[in-house]
């Protein structure tokens, strides 16, 4: 392997045991890194022994609602290990009510949900009493489209394969993010870690545009039909009765302004993830 500069060069890869795995552990290897994939699974079966001096990405809290109080304890497990650097991946979850206004790094977090405490509960487990502590950065993500069979983007294929209707929120508004552009941003964001960027803050990302579950949802369709011809058909339905307004839509000038990264529409790439997930759920239903 060509040497990088990175210091370090090896990164810990905690995985969240979904469709993000794969392509961020190719991501950060094809930019040079060494990567250690664990799973939760490997934690929880043993003590948790990172090499001093490593990059740790830890991706647990995106394994979904179910698998939380296991991303919790990687979390604890974390906290003591000599990293030179952890980036936490997090989500817009621990903001919890609708806000008429995009939500910026300086918002104080107030979940409403269990699943939003849980996204909380491992921020602070991270960083004690101090959001900045030396040596932790937090991205959180807007909504996750793609991550798992469970999201979104699989609902609305699922449903098209199955001939089924699929009902969506038309109210709540958000900034998607796909697991392609996550990739983008946490290599972008490992890459300057490792090569002096500051090791401690708050981080937002999402798309550039945001948009509900329905417009989503449509356009998922649209694209569907495009490569596939007008015999899908769809049946996407509003909620009944209209569900409450919880939009969250995250502000990002701080990733742009500290690492460079730019936003993304979540409209691009978005054909080659539809045919992906096609793929993959006509293998699972064949």
């Amino acid at each position: 392997m060509h040497h990088t500069g990175y210091q370090p060069d090896t990164a810990v890869l905690i995985g969240a045991g979904n469709a993000i795995d794969g392509p961020l552990q190719k991501g950060l290897q094809r930019v040079g890194f060494r990567v250690q994939l664990l799973g939760l699974e490997q934690i929880a079966a043993a003590p948790l022994g990172i090499r001093e001096g490593s990059l740790v990405i830890n991706a647990a809290s995106c394994a979904g609602s179910a698998r939380m109080h296991e991303a919790r304890a990687v979390c604890e497990a974390l906290r003591n290990q000599p990293c030179a650097a952890l980036l936490h991946l997090s989500s817009y979850g621990v903001f919890g009510r609708a806000r008429s206004r995009k939500i910026d790094e300086e918002t104080a977090p107030e979940p409403s949900s269990e699943i939003g405490r849980h996204w909380l509960d491992c921020e602070r487990i991270l960083t004690g009493s101090s959001p900045a502590a030396y040596g932790v950065s937090i991205l959180r993500l807007g909504w996750q489209v793609d991550r798992s069979e469970r999201a979104l983007l699989a609902r609305v294929i699922r449903g098209l394969l199955n001939h089924k209707p699929v009902t969506l929120d038309d109210v709540s508004r958000g900034n998607p993010v796909t697991v392609a552009d996550l990739v983008r941003v946490a290599v972008a964001m490992a890459q300057q870690l490792a090569s002096g960027a500051p090791k401690s803050g708050i981080y937002h990302y999402g798309a550039a545009d945001n948009c509900s579950a329905m417009e989503f949802g449509r356009e998922v369709v649209d694209r569907v039909r495009s490569l596939y011809g007008e015999d899908y058909a769809a049946d996407l339905r509003p909620v009944e009765p209209a569900p409450e307004d919880r939009s969250s839509v995250l502000s990002c000038e701080r990733l742009r302004d500290v690492f460079g990264i730019q936003q993304r529409s979540w409209r691009q790439g978005l054909t080659r993830q539809v045919e992906l997930w096609l793929e993959r759920l006509q293998k699972a239903e064949s």
